[in-house]
């Protein structure tokens, strides 16, 4: 793939995000996440509470995916790594949502590390997974005594999703019809968005800017007490390129940065002093 290919990917994305924005309201930033996510092949964790729309959103998203297959389920106490690789279509879907993740047994989560990591499931042998993004959601996150940093860490953007504030906003979901999004539009296709993450890797560089904008930033949080591994920050130059490939950019300078708090945060107290962090960078 082109970097002109890649582009045209972006021009779709933009499209039916556009579209999306006019039926999921006031969700803005998780419609961009997502499709940074599927551009990436990166993985996303939405908390909130039930209700909010976040599995219909990723549902409706996968219609407008020529080609993509689309698996869902509920996790519970019960389940395990078997259980779910045994599910109907989980081992075929290119995009894959987990409700209620933390209700999981931990056995059955570290399981699924090889899943985002290398596209592997270890149930009963090895198996490779046509896997792009994996979507979880929750109503709390796990807390560091739960030995689950592991498994949480591989979830490279991560979005709070709440309730509609808005009063305008609140009666025009009340009075709406349904949540049709069209998708006669030009369709992304599973042949070409699968393509992107390596061109966004190879082709897209940090100037000057960005380079300064990553130093001053790991100290700046570092100093705050917000600690990032070696491994996330390579995630979090990857969010990077694809913000800057998003906003049809060839390379990476620091205003992107400043667009990286979805990528940075653990936990969601530590979103405000992120966010003032980023807003510092030149």
């Amino acid at each position: 793939m082109t970097p002109e290919d890649l582009f045209r990917q972006v021009e779709i994305c933009h499209s039916i995000e556009k579209r999306l924005n006019t039926v999921f309201l006031e969700r803005g930033e998780v419609i961009r996440m997502a499709f940074l996510a599927l551009l990436s092949q990166e993985h996303v964790y939405q908390i909130g509470p039930p209700g909010t729309g976040k599995s219909l959103l990723v549902r409706t998203l996968v219609e407008h995916i020529f080609g993509a297959r689309y698996f869902e389920t509920l996790l519970h106490g019960e389940v395990t790594l078997s259980s779910l690789a045994a599910a109907e279509g989980f081992r075929e879907a290119q995009v894959v949502f987990l409700d209620e993740v933390f209700r999981a047994p931990k056995n059955t989560l570290l399981g699924l590390l090889p899943v985002l990591n290398e596209r592997i499931i270890y149930s009963p042998a090895g198996r490779r997974l046509p896997l792009l993004s994996l979507f979880a959601a929750s109503n709390q996150n796990p807390s560091p005594a739960d030995g689950l940093d592991a498994f949480y860490d591989r979830f490279t953007y991560r979005s709070l999703v709440r309730p509609i504030r808005s009063g305008e906003n609140f009666l025009k979901l009340l009075l709406s019809a349904s949540e049709n999004s069209g998708t006669d539009q030009a369709p992304l296709h599973l042949l070409e968005l699968a393509g992107c993450r390596q061109t966004i890797q190879s082709s897209v560089r940090l100037d000057a800017s960005a380079k300064e904008g990553f130093l001053f930033l790991r100290e700046r949080l570092n100093h705050e007490g917000i600690v990032l591994s070696d491994r996330r920050w390579r995630k979090v130059v990857l969010a990077a390129q694809t913000i800057a490939v998003y906003s049809f950019s060839e390379s990476v300078n620091s205003r992107h940065l400043r667009e990286l708090s979805c990528v940075l945060w653990s936990y969601p107290p530590e979103i405000r002093s992120i966010d003032r962090i980023l807003g510092e960078i030149d």
